[in-house]
């Protein structure tokens, strides 16, 4: 009887350990992002504009206590992502821009509000992936677009729901 008792105590806390949002986690939010506005030439920084426009994200995280963040690793994505990083005192992880598909498998493990500065190709093929439904490619003057992937609205599907935004400062 023992035994049972705890053979049926440990069946129990598989049960319950594999229904845990922590073994299926995945993103709440993904905000996806193309870097702010560069000066010219190979690998370029963010001009004036831009700088002021990566300055203007934080505003828009300010809501949420922690977030992470991902960035290409050029040097327009990563300083588009630095004044997040600082407020957040978290590191900017990189990935690979021509690999996004091992990237999306990347960004489903993780959980909570997940932020992503790509490029004017990657912002929209990502959110693409991520959701399963062709999004809009972005033009190589578009800077202010951007989207939310979430999972809050899609509940009883697989997959995020996508919806686009713009950025006014």
């Amino acid at each position: 009887m023992k035994y049972k008792i705890i053979l049926l105590t440990g069946v129990i806390s598989l049960v319950t350990l594999f229904n845990s949002s922590l073994v299926f986690a995945v993103p709440d939010e993904i905000y996806l992002f193309r870097h702010s506005e560069k000066l010219a030439g190979k690998n370029p920084e963010l001009s004036d504009t831009g700088k002021l426009r990566a300055s203007h994200l934080v505003t828009l995280f300010k809501k949420y206590k922690k977030i992470q963040i991902y960035s290409s690793k050029y040097k327009r994505t990563l300083q588009s992502a630095a004044l997040l990083s600082e407020y957040f005192n978290e590191k900017i992880s990189t990935y690979d821009a021509g690999e996004l598909p091992a990237f999306k498998k990347e960004l489903l493990k993780l959980n909570g509000v997940v932020v992503v500065m790509g490029h004017s190709n990657t912002t929209p093929q990502l959110a693409t992936l991520l959701s399963d439904k062709k999004v809009t490619p972005m033009n190589e003057s578009e800077f202010s677009r951007y989207f939310l992937l979430s999972t809050n609205a899609n509940k009883n599907k697989t997959g995020y729901s996508v919806v686009e935004h713009k950025m006014i400062f």
